[in-house]
């Protein structure tokens, strides 16, 4: 490529980063604001990414998170982006005295809302753009609507891959180097998917499919394609959907009902309704703040445009294309009130997982952006002067509605509290002055793009980073400040003998304290749990023994046995609880049960000695009976790896006080050993007399399959890219 021409190709992602920066300018060039102030981010994303930050500098890659609920597998979990290779990246970087630095946070926000306007552009210039138009809307799908509003990471890093989906789908239907295409386009969602969060990549897939669909209709050959697309799919997103499958199976999830459901029920309709678009929010659209769930702000300019390419290049099969994916994801998002979801939700399968279609306004939004690159080169090509004359109309009318309305309150004595609809007017009629100026030849084409996209970042900039907190008004700063009061507490378990387990009184502390400041919580703030730890009532006093729990931190003792053992200056106290047992011990008494129900009820018994009998379901190994004194102790406690040292008088069963689950593999001096569920939710091996070095490893199957088809399918795409595979 020569030199004039790289520079040119460059010119573009360049100015994308730069404009990043601007819209991001709070996180980046201040150190006031951040994007993390709020109670999930605090309580959830921000400890899981805590922890793995740590592990990743201890030269381990996290499979299981046991500072929580006695231990819960965290790639299975989805959420944490364990999977999700931009990640990797950030928990790479290096530490500040062992914690994730909030700037490297900040870029990492910059970076997915740069990605998402780069992948953007890349597809507007793949179907003919012009590059201003491209970046246009760049920007439009990278800080309007879903992704300029939305926090979570998770979810963002699901949604940016949808441009690049429907690049290469577009590539392999009009016979682009098909196989290739297909192939990359599948492997695109499969890194969607690999982000964690399954509701925007269940969206991104059924819209997919649906195009597949409609093209295969037309040709059966683009069928087979599809075929590749759906392959490559399952092999890219394997490390992350074989674990989360798993663990999905064996877990019970909080979907807005009072108790967790299991994976094969479905989450109830009503719920899906209650986290649907209501048609009176729709007006938040055009305006910024009136929403009730997902934001779907895109702005009175954008919108405009995009009627502006319906009205002006309805014959383009793309223009088209877009504007049923933008109708499609508008009619979705309103959920129950509408048959179109409902029919979904009966119908294909995993629809009901995804609970808040709200969130499928990102479809609407994506099909929204792509529009506003064909409607600003209509509007620079003069296509249709009379539809460019008619929505300037319309930005003049929406400037005058809303400030009639504006002066129509303030006459009645009720002016308006949310200033931000009279500057989307404001925004309205200058974009209406521009239009009608170029239509009269008063400005040149490239000034006309110039001038209207600061005019579209200006109008964008009223919902993203608009209500990010700085750091001065306290009362907007409860999260962060928050989790910082532990300090003294966590200070003082850290002089205690390990290994140990903490209860803490979620009232006063409801953040992932385990993840965050590194140690074993009975308990956190998770979206799903394993079934056997929902079984599990671990807010009793007999069960909390029974899990090891050691200390409780609250402001008040939770049972009247636990004594003070610490004050911090901030009221918070840490009891000690001296009838906790050990993490570990050996039993030569097996008690069998016959149903599940039975477990709470033999935990719960004061007549069962816990220390010396073990419950189990299913088949009872033979243990021997003996007395004398008997030892395991803990001599390696890692997220994969646990080693026990145990000396025994006879033949029994070592209890490790850590959550079962399948993937857990142990070894008795080297030996393979059979894993039971003793007490319904722990790990247990039978050794015989003497002493033994027994060594838990998780190694689940579903990670290592997982971790082979992802590497496979990237293996495949650098294959095809690198032969040029051709549709045959």
């Amino acid at each position: 490529m020569p030199r004039l021409a790289r520079l040119r190709f460059l010119s573009a992602p360049a100015i994308l980063l730069l404009i990043a920066i601007a819209f991001c300018w709070k996180l980046v060039l201040t150190n006031q604001y951040t994007w993390l102030e709020g109670p999930d981010l605090a309580n959830q994303v921000l400890p899981w990414y805590q922890f793995q930050a740590g592990e990743w500098h201890l030269g381990s890659f996290p499979l299981w998170d046991p500072n929580h609920w006695a231990g819960q597998p965290l790639l299975g979990q989805a959420q944490p982006g364990s999977a999700y290779p931009l990640n990797w990246l950030l928990f790479s970087l290096p530490l500040r005295h062992g914690w994730i630095r909030q700037a490297y946070l900040h870029w990492y926000f910059l970076v997915i809302h740069f990605l998402g306007s780069l992948f953007t552009y890349l597809l507007c210039r793949d179907l003919g753009r012009r590059r201003s138009a491209s970046i246009l809307a760049g920007c439009v799908f990278a800080y309007g609507g879903f992704v300029g509003t939305n926090d979570w990471p998770q979810m963002l890093n699901g949604a940016i891959w949808a441009p690049l989906v429907f690049l290469f789908l577009l590539r392999a239907v009009r016979g682009d180097r098909p196989v290739a295409s297909a192939c990359l386009s599948g492997a695109f969602l499969g890194i969607s998917w690999l982000s964690g969060h399954h509701q925007v990549p269940i969206f991104v897939t059924l819209t997919a499919g649906a195009v597949w669909l409609y093209y295969g209709f037309k040709d059966r050959r683009v069928l087979r394609l599809a075929a590749l697309f759906g392959l490559f799919l399952f092999l890219t997103s394997a490390l992350q959907t074989l674990p989360a499958y798993e663990y999905g199976k064996l877990s019970q999830r909080w979907v807005g009902l009072e108790d967790p459901i299991p994976w094969n029920v479905k989450v109830p309709y009503f719920i899906h309704s209650k986290f649907s678009t209501t048609p009176e929010t729709l007006l938040g659209i055009l305006f910024p703040g009136m929403h009730l769930h997902a934001d779907p702000f895109m702005g009175v300019l954008a919108i405009s445009l995009a009627l502006l390419a319906i009205a002006s290049c309805f014959e383009s099969p793309m223009v088209r294309l877009f504007a049923a994916i933008a109708v499609g994801g508008l009619l979705f998002t309103l959920g129950g009130g509408t048959v179109f979801q409902g029919l979904f939700y009966a119908v294909v399968p995993m629809v009901d997982k995804a609970r808040s279609p709200s969130m499928a306004v990102f479809i609407f939004n994506f099909g929204i952006s792509m529009l506003t690159a064909y409607g600003i080169d209509s509007l620079r090509d003069k296509k249709s002067p009379i539809w460019g004359q008619r929505i300037a109309l319309g930005l003049g009318a929406v400037w005058a509605l809303v400030f009639g309305t504006v002066l129509v309150c303030a006459l009645v004595g009720k002016p308006l509290t949310e200033n931000r609809p009279l500057l989307t007017a404001l925004f309205a009629v200058l974009g209406a002055v521009l239009i009608y100026g170029y239509l009269r030849g008063n400005l040149a084409g490239r000034t006309l793009g110039i001038l209207f996209f600061l005019l579209v970042a200006g109008e964008l900039s009223l919902t993203f980073g608009y209500l990010f907190p700085n750091k001065y008004e306290k009362d907007r700063n409860p999260y962060l400040k928050g989790m910082a009061e532990l300090e003294e507490e966590v200070r003082y378990l850290r002089t205690r003998p390990s290994p140990m387990r903490v209860d803490i009184d979620g009232r006063v502390f409801p953040y992932n304290a385990g993840d965050f400041y590194g140690f074993e919580q009975l308990g956190g703030y998770l979206a799903s749990l394993s079934s056997n730890m929902v079984r599990m009532e671990t807010h009793t006093e007999r069960a909390q023994e029974l899990f090891a729990v050691n200390y409780f931190i609250g402001k008040e003792p939770k049972f009247p046995s636990q004594r003070l053992m610490f004050q911090g200056r901030n009221g918070l106290k840490v009891f000690s609880n001296p009838g906790a047992l050990p993490r570990a011990w050996i039993v030569h008494r097996l008690a069998k049960l016959n149903r599940l129900d039975e477990i709470r009820e033999f935990i719960g018994n004061p007549q069962n000695n816990l220390r010396t009998v073990a419950s189990l379901m299913g088949e009872q190994p033979a243990l021997d009976a003996c007395d004398g004194a008997e030892e395991v102790t803990v001599v390696r406690h890692r997220p994969n790896l646990v080693q026990l040292s145990s000396q025994s008088n006879c033949r029994g069963m070592v209890i490790l006080a850590d959550t079962y689950f399948p993937g857990w593999q142990a070894t008795v001096d080297g030996n393979p050993v059979k894993v039971y569920e003793p007490y319904g939710v722990f790990r247990g091996v039978v050794v015989e007399r003497g002493p033994h070095l027994i060594e838990y490893r998780f190694r689940p199957l579903s990670v290592q399959l997982g971790a082979g088809f992802t590497l496979l399918g990237f293996v495949a795409i650098i294959f095809c890219l690198t032969r040029r595979v051709k549709h045959s």
